[in-house]
């Protein structure tokens, strides 16, 4: 699904000195395997995105968002990474896409969490810690 809403030279690269890049399909191929390797799961909070379209035509725009990740491993520990995807978008057969996300990392935490179960519902709510 990734794939569909790129470019098909479509790249994810850093922003500000986050290295990272993953260009067309491959890279970003490669990107997802290297996710999946990483995450058990992986959850995005988006809170806002802007856009603006100048005189010649292009979009750009700004999202926002936690991208919670529960690492692989012992335990049960939550990465978040507070984030700034800087976007600009092209059409690609009639659809708009993106033609490049560019990541800032603004800050990360990492914690340890606890995994859902269906005995919880049936607890106090207020003996969650």
């Amino acid at each position: 699904m990734l794939l569909s809403i790129f470019t098909r030279d479509g790249i994810i690269r850093g922003h500000g000195e986050n290295p990272i890049e993953f260009t067309g399909a491959e890279g970003l191929s490669r990107m997802v395997a290297q996710v999946d390797a990483s995450f058990d799961q992986t959850m995005h909070n988006v809170f806002n995105q802007t856009f603006e379209r100048a005189t010649d035509g292009t979009v750009s725009g700004l999202t926002t968002c936690i991208a919670s990740h529960i690492l692989k491993g012992e335990g049960c520990n939550l990465l978040d990474f507070a984030m700034r995807y800087h976007n600009r978008y092209a059409q690609e057969e009639g659809r708009w896409k993106f033609a490049e996300r560019r990541l800032e990392v603004v800050w990360v935490e990492t914690r340890p969490v606890q995994k859902f179960t269906a005995a919880m519902m049936e607890s106090d709510l207020r003996e969650f810690r």
